[in-house]
């Protein structure tokens, strides 16, 4: 959808046009969806999520400004009710059982050579393990970043942290994760010493 015809059909959701609106829902829900997964993990807590989230959008579209983008606003919303859904339920989430995410780190290690390849797959799947000691904002900074891609910017527009707090949880995301995989890493080399 380009911006012209994304703006048009905001405009039409402002004075209620239930179609337009369906169009913007079928449109954006998969990358709701994606990011409410990532961090609840729980597909039917994401599918409510990205439901209420929707619904919030309908009944505040008349105040969306067109100068902010839209996806910013959508994941700012889709954001705090997962955050919400993780402290409702007093938990950090599940990213190690978490195939979808497991997946985008593997495809973000892959390279062209097969043995590189599988060594990563492993990769990828202890870094998703690693993921869930993180606080809820150090992984929100850590998904948003590193696996959708988003500018520090839109991350702090986002979870409403400035620049510094989002800068400071994704190095704390980093770091507790690269000092983990080197103790696992030191713990295979005294394994293979003993051997």
């Amino acid at each position: 959808m380009n911006k012209e015809e994304l703006l048009r059909i905001i405009e039409l959701s402002k004075n209620k046009d239930h179609k337009a609106f369906k169009k913007l829902v079928e449109h954006y829900q998969s990358y709701a969806f994606s990011l409410s997964f990532k961090l609840v993990c729980n597909e039917e807590d994401a599918k409510d999520i990205v439901q209420e989230s929707f619904i919030r959008v309908w009944q505040h579209i008349s105040k969306f400004d067109i100068k902010t983008k839209f996806t910013t606003w959508l994941y700012k919303i889709v954001f705090n009710l997962s955050l919400d859904k993780l402290k409702a339920n007093k938990r950090r989430g599940c990213m190690s059982t978490d195939t979808e995410f497991v997946k985008v780190l593997y495809d973000k290690l892959l390279g062209a050579n097969p043995e590189t390849d599988f060594v990563n797959k492993d990769l990828a799947s202890i870094i998703a393990s690693l993921a869930d000691d993180l606080t809820p904002k150090q992984r929100a900074v850590f998904v948003l970043r590193d696996l959708q891609g988003a500018e520090m910017d839109e991350i702090s527009d986002i979870t409403s942290m400035s620049k510094g707090t989002v800068k400071s949880n994704l190095y704390y995301a980093r770091l507790s994760i690269r000092e983990k995989l080197k103790k696992i890493d030191n713990i295979k080399i005294l394994q293979h010493e003993v051997r």
